[in-house]
């Protein structure tokens, strides 16, 4: 059997079950079924380090990777056949998406779009689709700490080998900032 074209990795902490549900029901209302979830689940509460740590770890199943946590939204019900038309004719290592972070506004933003130097704080973990084979040739690259997906896409879109590909919709958006923390906080 063909793997599916996009595998979600969904990074959550046990004690936050509302969010957890709300990122499965969007993506139930994808209008292609050639994807699947993969869930990181944290019962201790180690934090986002840990977390990306894990991501390094993971060995994905599908053919292009996506991190959407639990405190994430997908808002583009059609953003499976979008990336397999994307995949078909162009065959980038990498999508870059934007996602809309809430009080932080829409990430990457117009200063940040469409540069092979990606700026700390203006991209989040969502905005980016890449290949099984980029995912594992940069996995090292998660860095154990808060912002350590950046470590990981700037590297790989800094690196002039990876053929890129800049898909100009917002894609997900952040239910809640949560740093990792419980739902109660």
């Amino acid at each position: 059997a063909m793997p599916p074209l996009l595998e979600i990795v969904t990074r959550t902490f046990g004690k936050r079950p509302t969010l957890l549900a709300a990122n499965q029901a969007s993506l139930q209302a994808l209008t292609s079924t050639d994807w699947t979830q993969t869930i990181l689940m944290d019962e201790v509460g180690r934090g986002v380090p840990w977390a990306n740590v894990r991501l390094g770890a993971h060995v994905p199943s599908g053919r292009y990777v996506w991190v959407l946590d639990d405190d994430d939204v997908c808002i583009r019900p059609t953003l499976v056949e979008e990336l397999a038309e994307i995949a078909t004719l162009n065959a980038p290592d990498c999508i870059l998406l934007k996602m809309d972070h809430g009080p932080l506004g829409v990430l990457p933003d117009g200063k940040h779009w469409g540069y092979r130097t990606l700026e700390r704080g203006h991209i989040g973990v969502s905005a980016f689709v890449v290949t099984k084979e980029i995912w594992c040739a940069f996995s090292d690259c998660w860095a154990e700490r808060y912002d350590g997906d950046f470590d990981f896409i700037g590297k790989v879109v800094a690196n002039k080998s990876v053929r890129l590909y800049w898909h100009d919709v917002i894609a997900s958006r952040v239910q809640r900032i949560s740093v990792g923390l419980p739902e109660a906080v």
